[in-house]
């Protein structure tokens, strides 16, 4: 998966932009600003209820072509107090192709190149830097973290649990008809068509195997026959938005300060099985023909992360929520409803509408239920909006 997509020569990634009708896939920012506006007030709702630092950076991993940063940054525009405290915004990708798309959405200056990556100033006149890896942003102040659609592109290790112990799923190739037979030293074998990749479970043993379904009581006590997938890469990850959080200590923020919003496709509560899958053009196609050419994802494990972060910082988990809720909470309702009244046309009228419902339908595999949202805040502090809890400003207390 790490290669197909990220390989700095033929990478997915690497090599185009896939988001929009002209790409392969069509993300939620892409459908309606009502998206990125919600997320907005989110991050701002959060801020007060942890006594509205005075300093705060932005951080969004997958940014995608900036969709989601841009309308946010242009709804923080009607909360000066809260764009005044953004120190900086920080975009974690490893598309340069991207990066220059991101470049272009959010900016009308040239980018810099520094020391530790590329940076800029966003329309809005907000210092804007990009990294290649979380870990290279830095932890000085306190950040508020997005993350959509950004773990399901992880790499997986699939595995069964066989009569003789956990073994992993590899991908094998099947040996096309030979023309001939045989070859002498220095030539190569010359076949009729290329090998096909396939799904094949090892009949012994691996590293992974011994580690992975060791891990966690979710799966030792899984019966035989049972498969799993796990992302490691996606646990470091929630390590480290834990630790993030749970690191800006202060006296007047004894458990940490900021906040991590992550939102994607999985299940809530069970344990993914097989969900490796492609898209090319809008269409499912499979994960094996043509590598480097489609997108490639798997369902994220929720549970896996609530309980790595838990274990790992000081934090509170919330969710995993229903994304059609989640906005419903936020006040999609509202909002589609004053964005449809500013409509001229019947047109314009049943666009709004229908950005609406596809971000919120829960029928028919619609993103309102497929997608989910979870977050992760210091312990101690309110349950934020959207998860059941209401708008608590703690006061007006500095927090650095």
């Amino acid at each position: 998966m790490r290669q197909c997509l990220t390989n700095p020569e033929s990478g997915y990634y690497i090599k185009k932009d896939p988001f929009g009708t002209e790409g392969d896939f069509i993300t939620s920012p892409e459908i309606s600003q009502m998206f990125g506006e919600l997320v907005a007030i989110w991050c701002i709702t959060e801020w007060i209820a942890q006594r509205r630092p005075q300093r705060i950076r932005l951080i969004e991993l997958g940014p995608g072509r900036g969709t989601l940063m841009r309308d946010m940054l242009k709804a923080f525009q009607s909360f000066a107090p809260f764009k005044n405290t953004i120190v900086d915004i920080c975009l974690v990708d490893a598309s340069p192709t991207l990066r220059t798309t991101q470049h272009l959405t959010l900016c009308d200056s040239a980018t810099t190149e520094t020391e530790d990556g590329f940076s800029s100033v966003t329309r809005y006149g907000i210092p804007i830097k990009w990294y290649i890896n979380l870990k290279e942003v830095p932890t000085d102040v306190t950040s508020f973290i997005i993350a959509h659609e950004f773990f399901d592109a992880l790499p997986i290790h699939q595995f069964e649990h066989t009569q003789n112990g956990w073994r992993e799923i590899m991908v094998d190739y099947s040996v096309p008809q030979v023309k001939t037979a045989l070859s002498l030293p220095g030539q190569t074998r010359s076949f009729d068509e290329d090998p096909k990749f396939h799904l094949t479970v090892l009949p012994y043993y691996t590293a992974s195997s011994k580690v992975g379904p060791e891990s966690s009581p979710r799966y030792k006590s899984l019966p035989v026959k049972s498969k799993i997938e796990i992302s490691p890469e996606s646990w470091d990850v929630a390590k480290e938005l834990a630790l993030r959080i749970s690191e800006q200590r202060t006296p007047k923020a004894p458990t940490g300060s900021g906040a991590a919003l992550v939102i994607d496709y999985g299940p809530a509560e069970t344990i993914p099985v097989d969900t490796l899958r492609a898209i090319k053009g809008h269409h499912f196609v499979s994960p094996f023909e043509e590598p480097g050419t489609a997108d490639l994802s798997a369902d994220v494990d929720f549970t896996a992360l609530k309980l790595v972060a838990e274990q790992e910082g000081h934090v509170a988990v919330h969710g995993a929520v229903e994304q059609g809720d989640w906005l419903h909470a936020l006040g999609i309702g509202a909002r589609a409803t004053v964005l449809a009244s500013q409509q001229s046309t019947l047109e314009g009228k049943d666009r709004i509408a229908k950005e609406y419902h596809r971000l919120v339908e829960r029928s028919g595999g619609a993103m309102g239920k497929i997608y989910k949202v979870m977050a992760f805040t210091p312990r101690g502090t309110p349950t934020p909006v959207g998860f059941g809890g209401e708008v608590m400003d703690q006061g007006d207390d500095d927090v650095e």
